[in-house]
């Protein structure tokens, strides 16, 4: 197993976690901000590395993916704790990110891979989008709070359509 350089940016993605929560939890909301900003980026960073070296491999796909899925539901249950969010939005997202993970895995015990859809990615960039305005209004409230929640029901809906969408185009890994 080979660790390109862009799955070693994905790391870093998830190594991340654990300063941006603490700084969450501490309230040092613009250190949160900033890290997460970093992270977020690194998700960008990553895939542009991986296809511009040629260098796109079976590990890099499955950790991106699993690092996305830990920043955001990282940053989603800080936000549950000091009691900013609803659990609702949280467990649709959480359920969601486990009902296709599920998906991947069956279909891959088939050998068939499900690569990621442009829905999925919406979905990433509108959690990453709301999370990113939420910590921007602890910063500087000059947003409103309408937009966050504007922001959070767009993640909500992205969500919500994208799993389904990765249900309907792959049926037949649900098939005997």
């Amino acid at each position: 197993m080979r660790v390109t350089t862009a799955t070693r940016v994905t790391f870093i993605r998830v190594l991340l976690v654990i300063p941006f929560m603490y700084a969450s939890l501490k309230s040092m909301d613009g250190i949160a901000l900033f890290i997460f900003l970093i992270a977020s980026f690194t998700d960008y960073l990553d895939g542009k590395l991986a296809r511009s070296m040629n260098e796109v491999t079976t590990l890099g796909k499955f950790v991106d993916q699993l690092a996305d899925k830990v920043l955001i539901d990282a940053a989603l249950l800080v936000f549950l704790q000091k009691g900013e969010i609803g659990s609702w939005f949280v467990i649709t997202i959480i359920t969601r990110d486990i009902a296709v993970s599920g998906l991947r895995m069956i279909a891959a015990s088939k050998l068939h891979v499900i690569a990621a859809s442009w829905w999925g990615k919406m979905k990433t960039v509108s959690q990453m989008t709301f999370v990113i305005v939420m910590l921007l209004y602890k910063v500087t409230p000059f947003l409103g709070q309408n937009l966050n929640i504007t922001l959070m029901w767009i993640a909500f809906a992205m969500t919500v359509w994208s799993g389904i969408d990765y249900f309907i185009k792959n049926l037949e890994a649900l098939e005997e």
